[in-house]
């Protein structure tokens, strides 16, 4: 009977210890929040060393662009930008403590937005596709997670239609680049 407690106990001892270790954090991107692109997502730890995320969201917006025609400025105009991305991930948390800590991440990013005129008319179809390897610390303080995180990334973008977009870190179609950015969220 006393080696049953005992095993009960131990049992007991280390389920509450593996609890208060985050294994699961639901995040946000704000800073996308001031570009039009509303991005959610959902980190899942496999065991101690490593986690999967999957990150998704909508873009969507207006802005001011300049149509072209032949390189040409023709007018200025309000636009509307409608669009998804997708970023699926590993994380390799080689602290031991899945969804906490330092972290090295490889990932892909699928991007598409549409932007049409006034009258609906496409004006310009976008998608950026690639990926990137990251560096970053996520922190868990009372079930609140923030996520910093830096890297090189490599995205192949196609583009068509007759928008000239202002050209700005966040529409760049230079292949080579850097991943930079902060979740907030909470644990569990």
């Amino acid at each position: 009977m006393k080696k049953f407690m005992f095993a009960a106990c131990a049992a007991l001892m280390s389920l509450t210890m593996s609890a208060q270790q985050n294994t699961h954090a639901v995040k946000a991107n704000p800073l996308g929040f001031f570009v039009g692109q509303y991005q959610f997502g959902y980190e899942h730890a496999l065991n101690d060393n490593f986690s999967v995320q999957l990150s998704a969201g909508f873009i969507g917006g207006t802005s001011e662009g300049t149509v072209s025609v032949d390189s040409v400025q023709v007018s200025s105009e309000t636009f509307k930008k409608t669009g998804f991305i997708a970023i699926p991930e590993v994380r390799w948390y080689p602290g031991g403590s899945a969804c906490e800590g330092f972290y090295i991440a490889a990932l892909g990013r699928f991007r598409s937005a549409t932007t049409v005129d006034e009258t609906d008319d496409v004006i310009l179809e976008r998608s950026a596709n690639g990926g990137a390897v990251v560096l970053g610390y996520q922190k868990a303080n009372d079930g609140y997670m923030v996520d910093f995180f830096i890297g090189p990334q490599y995205k192949s973008v196609s583009s068509a239609g007759s928008l000239e977009e202002a050209s700005s870190f966040f529409t760049s179609d230079n292949p080579m680049g850097v991943r930079l950015g902060v979740n907030v969220g909470f644990g569990w």
